[in-house]
């Protein structure tokens, strides 16, 4: 079974992503690690997808509200971006829904459901990838997280790798 877990690099007044340094210490072997480019372009995720044809896509963001204590499973990608608050918000795609993970993760005590991964790079990744695996009829899993910026990156790998440990049981037992 193929998984990628995927982060983003620096963006904004961020000289480093939390998300990079998850991506980078997760213990397990045999994964897909990626570090995207924070860019507002389908074709960056997509062609990773094509090229490595994963069975489960895990996605990271950095949560970087100050006192944000808790992870987010994230849940639906919205049709909606924008690069500053300033700016109206505009559609990913044309006259297309909103979309929700394929991967449904559970919540646990430090990580509750959100339905709101906001109208920047880490919606708008989930919206690039949910819109294919619907519209290429792709059977690819893919959930999503926001951890804190300033969470204990131990914790934050541990979880994450409990979330890889999940996502493959749940794949399997639908085969």
């Amino acid at each position: 079974m193929k998984i990628l877990v995927y982060g983003f690099g620096p963006y904004k007044e961020w000289k480093d992503n939390f998300s990079t340094k998850i991506v980078k210490n997760i213990r397990r072997k045999n994964l897909i690690r990626i570090v995207f480019p924070v860019e507002l372009k389908k074709k960056v995720y997509l062609d990773k997808i094509k090229r490595f044809r994963p069975d489960i896509i895990l996605g990271i963001g950095q949560d970087p509200r100050p006192g944000s204590n808790k992870i987010r499973i994230e849940r639906r990608a919205r049709n909606a971006w924008r690069y500053t608050k300033k700016e109206n918000i505009k559609k990913i795609s044309k006259n297309k829904p909103d979309y929700f993970v394929n991967l449904k993760l559970k919540k646990s005590k430090e990580a509750w459901l959100c339905y709101n991964a906001s109208d920047y790079a880490c919606n708008f990744s989930m919206y690039a990838i949910m819109e294919f695996i619907k519209t290429k009829n792709k059977n690819i899993k893919h959930a999503f997280f926001h951890i804190p910026r300033d969470y204990n990156l131990k914790k934050a790998v541990r979880f994450v790798e409990s979330k890889i440990d999940e996502s493959i049981k749940i794949v399997s037992l639908e085969k």
